[in-house]
């Protein structure tokens, strides 16, 4: 071996390590070259982009060196990371294909309040204060004629729109200071002089129906607030607003209709439009009991104001559940509270079926319910989301108040109790087909409604006696009756399917009341038929005598049951046996003349002594029953 040769390996391989060390060194001053460009030439979002592949900006190559006789030279290794955990590491870079941006420093967040925008809100409400009280003064001191006055408002206003929108197109944004501030307050201004023009035309010169009143002002609100949404401004919302609802009593003579469907307008306005579900909620409570009040004096009126009143309700409560739909059902994820706006607009309208406008108003109450339980229905059909369950539920509330409503002005209070009676019988078997809860809260609150109309309407109790019968009970009774029965039996029903493990003893209590109310259909049809046929009196004591033997057959045949399913049976039968010979002995020995006397006493003695002989059957040791 020539003793020469490692020298010169070593030196080949010095002269090979040196020519890589300053291609490294041309490497590096490249991409300080493509970073200080980098920095210069910025992507439309602000940040430096890298085309695929490029070399990661801000990790140092390694520095020029060499390999001696004894290692490296003059830095470490050209394939090691500076600073990184493992020598060997190659460099990372971006995936294949993706831009590469550096990490940037968060930049702050920019003030919200700036003094710019405190000293356009202040020159904007003094500007509207100016416009309000150079009305008020022209108009006190005759300065002007009316149509002079309406319309310099009128130009000034266009002017201020007009001024604010220029001065914004030649606003430069900036991510500081998006939007002009002074373009904020002239626009504001103008929309606020707008309404309130309107608002003078209106209740002073009466030039403007009330109701194109409502609609105009509703839509200079609603294009006020498109624009604040658009913008991003809380301070034009408010000045289209709170500006106008301030200064509109100082034109007229205080919060008159005109004034309040001014407001309500706006309140509208901004309850469509996304500001955010707080102020939603908020707009939607604060003219909900005013338009009620009004809604409840609608007589004092003339027929214009209410057809305004009307609009305004059916308006206010229609964006109400519009609003609260795209919030609940098409936003992911849905704001839960967001359905809470259906409630507070929902209420004027239980009193449009007492204005005289729309008489009857029972239809129009059908109507709106019909509505509102369409989006519930609808709205319930997605399970397993908050928002739209909570949307089905509240709308679902608002629809059945609103179908309790409507049948108040039906017409008699006998046909109002049996339309309840069928209103609670079709919620409790629509709780039994489609498990909801909110259904079944309907359900049970309107079988109590139900049961306690009945009782102070129908008056049940005067079955017990001949005279009080013969003179209140009517064929509304014996069809009450029967509607009360069928409820009982729903109840009973939906009972037993919602409780499997207490169905006996429900199906048993259900079973009691039925008979009982059936007992009392028993005796107004006697009644009624009696009438009918001039023996009023023959009429009610027949009917007492089958209601004792149908309370004793019930009995015998709960006695006697076989059925295993009915644990309770048996003794739910003795208590109603018991019941009906109390009944024989007390009020048909007392009240039964003659032969109803002979033929109850016999029934019963019948049925009892052929339950006595069954009984004492299946109860033998010998026999295939069981004793008890």
């Amino acid at each position: 071996m020539n003793p020469q040769q490692p020298d010169h390996v070593l030196r080949t391989l010095a002269d090979l390590d040196a020519r890589l060390g300053r291609i490294t060194a041309e490497v590096a001053e490249v991409r300080a070259g493509l970073s200080a460009v980098a920095r210069q030439t910025r992507s439309p979002e602000g940040a430096p982009v890298w085309r695929a592949g490029a070399p990661q900006v801000g990790v140092p190559g390694p520095p020029p060196g060499g390999f001696g006789p004894d290692g490296p030279v003059g830095g470490p290794h050209p394939t090691a990371r500076v600073g990184g955990p493992h020598p060997t590491a190659p460099v990372a870079g971006p995936p294949p294909g993706q831009p590469w941006r550096p990490a940037q420093p968060r930049p702050r967040r920019a003030p919200r309040i700036t003094a710019a925008t405190v000293i356009a809100a202040i020159g904007g409400a003094v500007m509207l204060a100016g416009i309000a009280f150079l009305l008020v003064v022209a108009i006190q001191a005759g300065l002007f004629p009316p149509i002079a006055r309406v319309a310099a408002a009128a130009v000034l206003a266009a002017i201020l729109i007009g001024s604010g929108l220029w001065l914004q197109s030649r606003h430069v944004a900036t991510p500081e200071r998006r939007i002009n501030p002074g373009a904020l307050a002239l626009v504001g201004t103008g929309l606020a002089a707008a309404m309130l023009d309107v608002i003078a035309c209106t209740s002073l010169y009466q030039w403007i129906p009330v109701p194109a009143a409502y609609m105009f002002v509703g839509g200079l609100a609603l294009a006020g607030m498109a624009l604040a949404q658009r913008w991003s401004s809380g301070l034009l919302a408010c000045l289209v607003s709170a500006g106008t609802m301030l200064l509109a009593p100082l034109i007229s003579t205080g919060v008159e209709l005109p004034v309040f469907l001014v407001i309500l307008a706006i309140a509208t306005a901004v309850l469509a439009s996304d500001l955010g579900v707080a102020v939603r909620v908020v707009w939607s409570v604060f003219p909900a009991p005013v338009l009620l009040g009004y809604l409840a004096q609608a007589a004092l009126h003339d027929r214009g104001e209410q057809i305004a009143l009307i609009v305004a309700a059916l308006v206010f409560a229609g964006v109400g559940v519009g609003v609260a739909w795209s919030d609940s059902v098409r936003r992911s994820p849905a704001p839960e509270n967001a359905a809470l706006v259906v409630v507070p607009t929902a209420v004027p309208l239980l009193l449009l079926a007492t204005l005289d406008l729309l008489r009857p108003g029972w239809p129009v109450g059908l109507v709106l319910a019909a509505a509102y339980l369409a989006v519930a229905v609808a709205a319930g059909r997605r399970p397993g989301d908050p928002g739209p369950a909570l949307l089905s539920a509240v709308t679902g509330y608002a629809g059945s108040a609103l179908l309790l409503g409507a049948w108040v002005e039906l017409g008699g209070r006998e046909a109002t109790g049996l339309a309840v009676t069928l209103s609670a019988t079709a919620y409790v078997v629509a709780a039994g087909l489609w498990a909801r809860r909110w259904v079944g809260w309907v359900a049970a609150i309107g079988t109590a409604i139900a049961m306690s109309v009945y009782l102070v309407v129908n008056l049940p109790f005067l079955a017990l006696s001949e005279r009080q019968a013969g003179r209140q009970f009517d064929y509304w009774d014996v069809v009450s009756a029967f509607a009360v029965t069928v409820l009982a039996v729903a109840v009973t029903w939906w009972a037993a399917r919602s409780r499997p493990r207490a169905a006996s003893r429900v199906v048993m209590v259900g079973a009691v009341v039925a008979l009982l109310t059936f007992s009392v259909l028993v005796v107004a049809s006697g009644v009624v038929i009696g009438d009918l046929a001039g023996a009023t009196r023959n009429g009610f004591l027949a009917a007492h005598l089958v209601v004792t033997v149908l309370w004793i057959s019930c009995a015998a045949w709960l006695i006697l049951t076989p059925s295993p399913r009915i644990s309770e049976a048996r003794r739910l039968g003795f208590v109603l046996g018991s019941l009906a010979l109390a009944k024989l002995l007390f009020l048909d020995l007392a009240t039964l003349p003659g032969l109803f006397r002979v033929l109850a006493f016999v029934a019963v003695g019948a049925v009892m002594l052929a339950v006595a002989v069954r009984y004492r059957n299946e109860t033998e040791p010998s026999g295939s029953g069981s004793p008890t």
